[in-house]
């Protein structure tokens, strides 16, 4: 995925943890426009850890950033 601006997203590793059904990112891998956009973005979700979130939602958020649905600062 790539921002309006061209720029790539990061592809952030998958990974699972005990007793949550869905793969799972850390998204303090982020830069931190990103970061906080993505937490702004995860506002009022549901999540399997207070750390990591789940992959399809962070697929969801490039999907959106994509298509220009949410619009990213740059720094």
């Amino acid at each position: 995925m790539i921002t309006q601006d061209k720029q790539p997203l990061p592809t952030l590793t998958p990974f699972t943890l005990p007793n949550v059904p869905f793969t799972v990112i850390d998204p303090r891998d982020l830069p931190a426009n990103l970061q906080i956009a993505f937490e702004c973005y995860l506002a009022g979700s549901a999540a399997p850890h207070p750390i990591y979130a789940y992959q399809h939602d962070y697929e969801r958020f490039c999907l959106l950033v994509h298509q220009g649905k949410i619009s990213l600062k740059t720094e």
